[in-house]
């Protein structure tokens, strides 16, 4: 499902400056070699001068866009970075595109940085088990390391673990790992029934009978085939539908180390029946299995589409082209053709939910996995313990906010509450150069190693982009798929040929036939490897947990 493709953008420079910056917050520092913070309370003798302790070295691979300006040396951020931590970068540049190239080869000869963001699926279990980074096994704890528990829970570093031990700390980027889409609706459609938005499954089904009725031309639910040219069908047009049931095609499950797959479940069954009645009633697109998303933008242009599930950074653009739509049929749309800006407003014609919950109050929405890069210290830095405080003391909230955003009142600012972003109004996009000659660009900065996310991530989106993600990501019902970071050949042999065989047979029983098939697709389902996957999953399970 993921549309989630994390980028390599930033390279190591994130992972070092993330994972470097500072001892500051509420907590007092207890030096840079030192994981936890020193005791509260307690001063040093007036008589005794504090000792000045050479600023620690760290060299970082920097994945740099060569399409934009960049000085190390006029880089104040990272001099604040410097300062505050009482540490010396020491950068090598690498084209965006090549960085996984060059790490490799610097894996390769033995020349690693010391702390280096790497890909988890394939390059970090490969060199984790031949001695290439630190075991943070027995150094990542409650008591040392309370930061990075923050941002990574313990159940993700069992996920993460390579021969049963932790040689990284998980990292997802940009707002963290979640749910990414929203159940969007015609805001004016529903205030013209006197409709309010529907929370159950049975309130949302009551009102798309309600639009089918008194708004005959509209489409009352709509679906499309492709996402970003990916195959989309099972995963998300019908995610509210498939959810209300708890089951979401595709996803395996796992209970008492016993594995399974939502698309063999009898409530998928159940789920299926619903759409298949649903489709019959004329309450889904008939074109919904042939149309790709440029086909449904223009179906929802037009006033043809009353609701369907959105990505959360489209409802934007969406609302901007109805309005102009509506303003074109009534005479009002500017010579020009052209509206404001409408970021900062808020939805005149459309409205976001989340999961719509089943007769049970219950509901799943599938997010994607929770992390797909590793930061790992190098087993030849010269002070893994000095390295991993430095990542545990960066991820106060005040180091994060260094990290990500930069320096407070110059790149950006707080005012009642709110933070606005100012990096873009005080730099030279040609240059990348402020007022004074200095380097400043938070696109080099935007990492913060975790799962939560970049501190304040909403809010330094603009208003409706900032709406549409909350309702999404914070979406309460969110699930796994318990195959995750599991060893599995046979799936991935044979998954693709399985998910084609079911979105064929789903979308069949929706438009009507037997609902026979489903039985006859859980036994070819099995047979054609699906048993075998289901095995290799606990057997990988049973590996990864020590169960």
């Amino acid at each position: 499902m993921s549309n989630q493709t994390k980028k390599w953008s930033f390279g190591v420079l994130a992972a070092v400056l993330a994972g470097t910056v500072t001892v500051a917050g509420c907590s007092k520092d207890n030096g840079a070699g030192s994981v936890s913070p020193s005791p509260a309370g307690g001063s040093a003798s007036a008589s005794v001068s504090p000792k000045t302790e050479v600023p620690y070295e760290l060299k970082w691979l920097k994945a740099q866009d060569i399409s934009k300006p960049y000085d190390p040396s006029k880089d104040v951020v990272k001099q604040a970075i410097e300062k505050k931590l009482n540490i010396k970068i020491v950068p090598e540049l690498v084209d965006v595109q090549q960085y996984k190239t060059k790490l490799n080869l610097k894996m390769a000869s033995g020349d690693i940085p010391d702390v280096v963001r790497i890909d988890f699926a394939d390059d970090f279990q490969k060199y984790a088990p031949q001695g290439a980074f630190v075991d943070l096994t027995n150094l990542i704890n409650e008591k040392d390391t309370p930061n990075i528990l923050k941002e990574v829970p313990k159940e993700i570093f069992e996920q993460a673990k390579v021969n049963g031990k932790i040689f990284g700390i998980p990292y997802q980027g940009g707002p963290g790992a979640g749910y990414r889409w929203n159940l969007v609706m015609r805001k004016d459609y529903l205030d013209g029934m006197g409709a309010k938005v529907p929370k159950t499954l049975d309130e949302y089904y009551n009102l798309l009978k309600k639009v089918k009725t008194e708004k005959p031309d509209v489409i009352p639910l709509g679906g499309y085939t492709a996402q970003i040219g990916q195959q989309k069908f099972a995963n998300n047009s019908f995610d509210n539908i498939f959810g209300a049931f708890s089951v979401t095609p595709g996803y395996f499950t796992e209970k008492d180390g016993k594995f399974s797959n939502y698309d063999i479940d009898p409530k998928m069954k159940d789920a299926l029946q619903f759409l298949q009645k649903m489709y019959a009633e004329g309450l889904i697109d008939k074109e919904f299995a042939t149309i790709k998303e440029e086909q449904l933008r223009a179906k929802l242009y037009s006033g043809k589409l009353f609701s369907w599930m959105g990505w959360w950074s489209t409802p934007n653009d969406y609302d901007t082209q109805v309005e102009t739509t509506e303003l074109k049929k009534s005479g009002k749309l500017a010579a020009d053709g052209k509206l404001p800006n409408q970021v900062d407003l808020p939805f005149k014609y459309l409205t976001l939910t989340d999961s719509l919950v089943g007769a049970d109050g219950k509901a799943v929405a599938p997010q994607g996995a929770p992390f797909s890069q590793v930061n790992a210290i190098s087993a030849k830095t010269k002070d893994p313990k000095k390295a991993l405080a430095i990542i545990e003391n960066s991820l106060s909230l005040e180091n994060q906010m260094l990290t990500v955003w930069g320096i407070e009142g110059e790149d950006y600012k707080l005012e009642n509450g709110k933070m606005k972003v100012m990096t873009n109004d005080i730099v030279d996009p040609t240059t990348m150069l402020d007022k004074n000659g200095s380097f400043r660009g938070v696109q080099s900065y935007l990492f913060a190693p975790g799962l939560h996310g970049w501190p304040r991530y909403l809010d330094s989106l603009q208003t409706r982009n900032a709406q549409a993600l909350d309702v999404a990501i914070n979406n309460k019902f969110q699930i796994t798929d318990a195959s995750n970071y599991l060893d599995s050949p046979t799936k991935i042999a044979k998954l693709v040929e399985l998910n084609t065989m079911r979105d064929s047979v789903f979308t069949q029983i929706i438009m009507g036939a037997d609902i026979k098939k489903f039985d006859e697709f859980v036994d070819k389902w099995k047979s054609q490897g699906g048993t075998q996957i289901l095995k290799e999953l606990e057997e990988s399970f049973k590996k990864k947990t020590g169960k």
